[in-house]
């Protein structure tokens, strides 16, 4: 093996994949490829279609599980069918959490390790490529930069639904860079990754007694309230928590018995949070 060729080679690729552009060319990229906006339950759902499904006289089987999951079939097949497949098509399973249960070496965590790995090759490819504001600390969709008066005609025109809605920091940032343009927004492809804390969050609670909520969902950078004179100026921020980080991708909630009154806090920010698939175990 040429250990040099090789590394070149990854290079290479990561620069054929590496992509930015304005939010104009975003929307030539959507008409072409409208997948790359599609909400993270539809692009779980798309991953493991992707890998194969064989039908059996049992019911289907997903190539996707099988590396690493054994003797589950039908579980997973009403996994995938009663729940990615219908949230993938917006109807309100999505708006429920999965929660999965079961004695210990039952698969719920090699199950959630393989959302998570499969969802960064996935982001590699063509069809699950995504793309967000750049420079947003959690990852936005371009599309969020559309006016809400004008949705409804840019969906008819586009055939694409538009959900969601720009964070502060973006928000602030269109108004004081762009001026209000929204065709000149910077746009890049990312890719989701746990290790680089881009659409992938884990959250393992602590001492119930403790723990913090702004461990989910941020909180505000004292520090540098003096510059920027209010709490409440987006810039002083903390896009931190694991609900910041996991947006536009899953999130895995581990041992949620054990947060104590965590989880009733964690529900709330949930409703507010467009993480789009959140995980327990």
């Amino acid at each position: 093996m040429d250990f040099w060729k090789r590394l070149e080679d990854h290079r290479s690729v990561e620069k054929r994949l590496a992509w930015e552009g304005t939010f104009s060319d975003y929307l030539e990229i959507m008409k072409k490829s409208p997948y790359v906006c599609q909400l993270a339950h539809s692009r779980i759902y798309e991953m493991i279609k992707s890998a194969g499904v064989e039908e059996t006289a049992e019911g289907k089987k997903y190539k996707f599980f099988q590396s690493e999951i054994f003797g589950l079939d039908s579980t997973l097949e009403k996994l995938v069918e009663e729940y990615f497949h219908p949230a993938a098509r917006r109807l309100d399973v999505r708006k429920r959490i999965l929660l999965l249960m079961g004695p210990v070496s039952g698969g719920k965590s090699t199950l959630v390790a393989m959302f998570k790995k499969g969802l960064e090759s996935f982001s590699r490819t063509g069809l699950g490529a995504l793309y967000g504001i750049k420079g947003c600390p959690m990852h936005e969709e371009p599309l969020h930069l559309i006016p809400k008066e004008l949705r409804p005609d840019f969906e008819r025109e586009y055939g694409v639904h538009i959900e969601g809605e720009l964070c502060p920091s973006c928000r602030m940032t269109l108004e004081s860079e762009y001026e209000g343009r929204i065709e000149n927004v910077p746009v890049e492809r990312f890719f989701l990754s746990e290790e680089s804390r881009a659409g992938i969050g884990t959250f393992t609670p602590s001492d119930p007694k403790s723990q913090d909520i702004a461990d989910l969902t941020g909180s505000v950078d004292f520090s540098t309230i003096a510059e920027f004179g209010s709490e409440s100026d987006p810039r002083a921020y903390r896009f931190d928590g694991e609900l910041n980080i996991a947006n536009r991708g899953i999130m895995e909630f581990q041992e949620m018995f054990i947060a104590g009154p965590l989880f009733p806090a964690l529900i709330r920010a949930l409703s507010h949070n467009p993480v789009s698939a959140v995980f327990f175990g």
